[in-house]
């Protein structure tokens, strides 16, 4: 009887053992560190130089993260570089190649031609995220970045926000991120990819199309949107092999 009564209990107790690990399971290559450079006027084409330089250095210590480069071409922070790389576990940052040389190559080739602003990290909410090489590797992408006062519901409206582009315009190129470290954590991150301006004007509305959403929803929860489009430089990003 009590061998009877065990297994009874292990049986009921394996939907939520397969729930749990597809909680896991998704949670899992969703974090995305940002860093963001400010050239030094005068010395623009040095810095290109000696990024590609040391996106050659990652490359030589068998480094087997990607990396994406972007130029900020509106906003007030036009000018500035980006770079990010995605799809990390946690785990993955106690571990980055070789810390120390990454650092002296680093002073070599990217310090003396820029000043470093500021770096922070996101999480991707894959059920509202399309496949990165979709997105990140768009011409142009639309990053923006929404303050909410409560982030559950803002993920409601998010929701609706990609079904009604891709039934409207069959647009799949949407990623979604939360704020987790190195900024405001009310935030949302939206990273939207286009081919060209043409298409990017199909999300001019993006505000009007937010709160029609919000009104349909009977909910106000997104407090302020802001709006800047990255440039992608592929001879600035390198790729793991």
């Amino acid at each position: 009887m009590q061998n009877n009564f065990t297994l009874k209990k292990m049986r009921a107790l394996i939907p939520l053992f397969i729930l749990f690990s597809n909680v896991v399971i998704a949670q899992e290559n969703n974090i995305a560190h940002f860093s963001i450079w400010k050239l030094k006027e005068g010395l623009e084409q040095k810095f290109e130089t000696g990024y590609k330089q040391h996106l050659l250095w990652h490359k030589a210590n068998g480094d087997k993260w990607s990396w994406y480069g972007w130029y900020i071409i509106s906003g007030s922070r036009a000018g500035l570089f980006v770079d990010a790389t995605f799809n990390h576990n946690w785990s993955d940052f106690n571990s980055p190649v070789n810390p120390s040389g990454d650092g002296a190559d680093n002073q070599l080739h990217t310090v003396p031609f820029a000043d470093f602003q500021m770096a922070f990290k996101v999480a991707k909410i894959k059920q509202l995220s399309s496949e990165d090489s979709a997105v990140l590797k768009s011409k142009y992408l639309r990053f923006v970045t929404l303050s909410v006062n409560d982030i559950t519901s803002a993920l409601k409206i998010i929701e609706q926000l990609k079904e009604n582009y891709n039934s409207k315009y069959l647009f799949k190129n949407f990623q979604t991120y939360k704020m987790i470290d190195g900024g405001n954590i009310n935030q949302i991150i939206l990273l939207l990819g286009f081919a060209n301006f043409t298409d990017y004007g199909k999300t001019d509305r993006l505000a009007e199309d937010i709160s029609s959403i919000e009104n349909s929803l009977k909910m106000k929860v997104i407090t302020a949107i802001n709006s800047e489009t990255l440039l992608y430089k592929a001879d600035m990003s390198l790729f793991a092999e």
